[in-house]
């Protein structure tokens, strides 16, 4: 009878089951001991960020707007909207060929948010910045101002902290104890996708015109005003700095107490980043093909946890 019981189903799965239970029970142990070194350098962060722009004049190349000898702009099918390619200076060519905006140079500012998953990190960013219209068309400005607005979603490689996490799983030592990652300092390449957008609100400037007919004095023109969007790409590299590691990394070296106040989870990131448009109008507004390419050095400061 013993014999029929042990060979019975019933106990068959009774064993499985046991298994499953021990084996479950040792790879949830495994996974919480773990849990703290592969969940150490995770969290979000938000940064202040400043940045250099170069930024400052935008061709406005006419799409499907022409002109013929002699003749006013042949639409082909198409409105000729802020960039229209009839001359307006007096004795000039039928295509003016200038056909661009110039605004003073004005440094941005704006926000990043993301989370860090170790060695690398998912983070939004949102900038501005504005400059005053000097000059259309050759023509130098009176009034006008140019709104710049972007936001890209950005990933953001960390191969340092990749070897230290590596080196830590691996019981490697050398590539924690000499890894800059470990003092807080993590160099960086970033690529992201996003919108570059632009709003040109009451353009004024005076046009060449004295001499035409019986004018005897130049046009004046207000209220011009053009708008659009384009996709465009975020790239860029540079390091980021966690002040609180770096002070815990330096006291653990030296063997000196710091202050309370460098244990605050603050960082600083240092970079150069470039933003090029991909020439992928969003919506029909100026109708144009805009062109923008833009770089600078940024750097940011914030909260990490």
């Amino acid at each position: 009878e013993d014999g029929i019981r042990d060979r019975s189903p019933s106990r068959g799965l009774g064993d499985v089951y046991k298994r499953q239970i021990q084996y479950s029970t040792i790879l949830g142990t495994a996974l919480m001991l773990s849990a703290p070194v592969a969940l150490a350098d995770t969290g979000g962060y938000v940064r202040i960020k400043g940045f250099d722009s170069h930024f400052n004049r935008l061709g406005f190349n006419q799409v499907g707007c022409t002109t013929g000898a002699g003749t006013a702009p042949l639409n082909n099918g198409q409105k000729c909207l802020f960039a229209d390619e009839e001359t307006d200076k007096y004795g000039g060519n039928n295509k003016s060929g200038d056909n661009e905006l110039q605004w003073t140079e004005d440094d941005g500012e704006g926000i990043i948010a993301g989370a860090d998953y170790g060695f690398f990190r998912l983070e939004i960013e949102g900038t501005y910045q504005d400059g005053n219209a000097v000059s259309w068309r050759g023509h130098a400005a009176t009034g006008g101002t140019v709104y710049q607005a972007r936001i890209f979603g950005n990933i953001v490689v960390e191969p340092f902290d990749l070897f230290a996490l590596l080196g830590e799983y691996g019981g490697v030592e050398p590539l924690v104890k000499y890894n800059p990652a470990t003092y807080g300092i993590s160099p960086y390449a970033m690529y992201g996708y996003g919108v570059m957008g632009g709003l040109l609100t009451n353009l004024a400037y005076t046009r060449n015109t004295a001499g035409q007919g019986t004018n005897t004095t130049n046009s004046t023109e207000k209220g011009a005003f053009a708008g659009g969007a384009t996709a465009a790409v975020n790239v860029g590299a540079g390091v980021n700095i966690g002040l609180d590691q770096l002070a815990r990394g330096f006291s653990n070296l030296s063997g000196a107490s710091l202050p309370e106040y460098f244990k605050l989870p603050i960082e600083v990131s240092l970079g150069y980043h470039w933003q090029v448009g991909a020439d992928d109008l969003l919506f029909e507004s100026i109708g144009e093909d805009l062109g923008i390419d833009d770089g600078g050095f940024t750097y940011s400061v914030g909260l990490k946890w």
